[in-house]
């Protein structure tokens, strides 16, 4: 095996990728690709686990499955991230933080394509480069040229372009017939087996990981002056006169929060778009001023002074109201998914919730345990990385169509984007002419407000779209090859077909 060039590996790669993907949607395909592609990777002895290649590796084959049973653009972006990841942590071993390792492997993405031809090979590897290269300068260079020339002088002479003109003829003929999408179909194949087993360079975030360390280490420093023992000292003065002043702020802040947002809600029919984004965004800001702070004041020898212990007290207090802050969004986001339905953004703030939330309790832990700033960068982009996997089992669509017309009583419907939802939704928003006038006018009486907004698409216009978008379902799925299967699209399109 290790005589084969891996160039003739990637080639091989491309082409199956072009067989598997030309003119296909992705379905039962990836699954196929993907177990040959890593199986490969263990024929070339590449793969050695750790906890973080079996994290990754393990969420790779949870997200693929996903793929086959729910099919989602959430299930292929995590798929196709964790095979980025999966590449870089193989190639450079004892990654210990999953931020490091994502940007050493994107940026394998780009240095892999060009490291095929000047990096380090072995010996039946080099040959083939040394044979690469003696034709794309003696063969594909000259002509070039040539061919440039020719196009000038036939710019420059009528006679010169009429002995020339059916040769131009030819050209253009044959370049009409060939296929140009299966070609960058095989080209990004290309790309992919390049990232996958192109060894490449480490750019020097690989190293950093490597020596970086959990713990917080202290510094000795020779003091030549007096003054200079104050240091320590003044700054953690100046710290709970900080602190104090910051935790009689936000305590403000969320008791007027807890008061109107927690227990005195009252909604008046107005959209609650604002309502959230405000709170979100005021908690973005508010917690990396919160790690900013925390930071600042317990780096270096601070976190070893032995009168820190009221700088530590009112730093921990003022993170666990930022957790307050936390709970306060969550409300509000509640509050808005309960007279809004779901949708895929309100969902994706509950997930920045719980980041959030693993996000000050790690500084907390840090403060309290002496870590370094490199365990926050590792066990919260662990806590990215698990998240990200976890949720694609899920079928979002589904679950966001089920509960919207459960609960149509008390959520607004916004038909646009039930429309918007992906095919497998299809069995949960299609819905006969009866049940949609029923839902409008319970809409109607429940809703403070005019739900026939200019704007806003009638129960009329969308059951045209939705009958539309079945029989094009129905349609395109019967064209489909085996490679393409899916179960989501499957159970749809035979409880669909069932009912024609």
């Amino acid at each position: 095996m290790k005589k084969i060039p891996i160039i003739a590996i990637n080639l091989a790669i491309a082409l199956l990728f072009t067989i598997l993907f030309y003119e296909k949607t992705i379905g039962l395909n990836l699954l196929i690709f993907e177990v040959i592609s890593i199986s490969l990777l263990f024929w070339l002895k590449r793969l050695k686990l750790n906890y973080l290649s079996i994290t990754i590796f393990s969420i790779l084959v949870l997200s693929g499955i996903s793929v086959i049973f729910v099919n989602s653009s959430w299930c292929i972006f995590v798929n196709i991230l964790s095979v980025i990841c999966l590449s870089g942590v193989f190639i450079y071993q004892r990654f210990q933080s999953f931020i490091h390792a994502f940007i050493e492997s994107l940026l394998r993405c780009f240095t892999a394509q060009w490291s095929l031809f000047y990096g380090h090979s072995d010996a039946p590897q080099r040959k083939f480069k040394r044979m690469a290269l003696k034709f794309f300068f003696l063969v594909v260079v000259p002509l070039l040229f040539v061919a440039f020339f020719i196009v000038i002088y036939s710019g420059g002479s009528s006679l010169f372009f009429k002995q020339w003109e059916p040769i131009f003829n030819t050209i253009v003929d044959w370049l009409n017939t060939v296929n140009f999408t299966i070609i960058l179909v095989f080209i990004l194949g290309l790309i992919i087996a390049n990232i996958l087993y192109v060894k490449t360079k480490e750019i020097g975030v690989h190293q950093i990981d490597v020596v970086a360390s959990d713990i917080l280490q202290r510094k000795r420093k020779q003091h030549f002056y007096s003054f200079s023992k104050t240091g320590l000292s003044l700054q953690n003065c100046s710290g709970i006169v900080l602190l104090i002043c910051l935790n009689v702020l936000i305590l403000y802040f969320n008791v007027l929060d807890i008061i109107n947002i927690w227990f005195g809600f009252e909604w008046q029919g107005e959209f609650l778009k604002e309502f959230i984004h405000e709170g979100t965004w005021i908690l973005v800001f508010s917690n990396f001023l919160s790690a900013a702070i925390a930071l600042y004041f317990f780096k270096g020898n601070i976190n070893f002074y032995s009168k820190n212990k009221w700088l530590k007290r009112l730093t921990i207090l003022w993170l666990a109201q930022n957790i307050i802050m936390i709970i306060s969004v969550f409300v509000r986001n509640y509050w808005y998914v309960n007279y809004f339905g779901l949708a895929y953004k309100r969902i994706a703030v509950f997930f920045f919730l719980l980041l959030t939330l693993v996000f000050l309790l790690t500084i907390i832990i840090k403060i309290l345990k002496l870590k370094s700033t490199f365990y926050l960068w590792k066990i919260n982009s662990f806590a990215l990385l698990l998240i990200l996997g976890l949720s694609t089992p899920f079928n979002w669509d589904v679950i966001i169509a089920k509960y919207n017309f459960k609960h149509f009583d008390r959520s607004f419907i916004e038909y646009r984007f039930m429309y918007q939802l992906n095919n497998s939704s299809l069995l949960y928003t299609l819905k006969t002419d009866e049940e949609l006038r029923n839902i409008n006018a319970v809409q109607e009486k429940n809703m403070p407000f005019d739900i026939h907004k200019p704007y806003l698409w009638s129960i009329e216009e969308y059951q045209n779209f939705m009958m539309k978008k079945k029989d094009h379902f129905i349609k395109t799925y019967e064209k489909k090859s085996f490679l393409e299967w899916n179960l989501a699209d499957y159970k749809t399109y035979q409880q669909l077909s069932n009912e024609k």
